[in-house]
């Protein structure tokens, strides 16, 4: 029995399960994306999670990270 990867309701949002995380529709993972990409060229030696701790500090401010 096969298992769904993604399971889609309208609250806009998808839940993983092979990661087990919960990610937002429309886009937005694509844009915390290049906000990471952004913040990796200045900050070469930091992992994803801290990126994103930074920036979600910040509320996902890429100018306000790296500075």
């Amino acid at each position: 029995m096969s298992r769904k990867q993604n399971q889609k309701d309208s609250s806009g949002f998808i839940f993983d399960l092979q990661s087990n995380t919960v990610l937002a529709q429309g886009g937005a993972f694509e844009n915390m994306k290049e906000k990471i990409n952004a913040v990796r060229a200045i900050v070469p030696n930091k992992s994803n999670n801290e990126i994103i701790l930074v920036l979600q500090h910040f509320d996902n401010c890429v100018d306000k990270t790296v500075q």
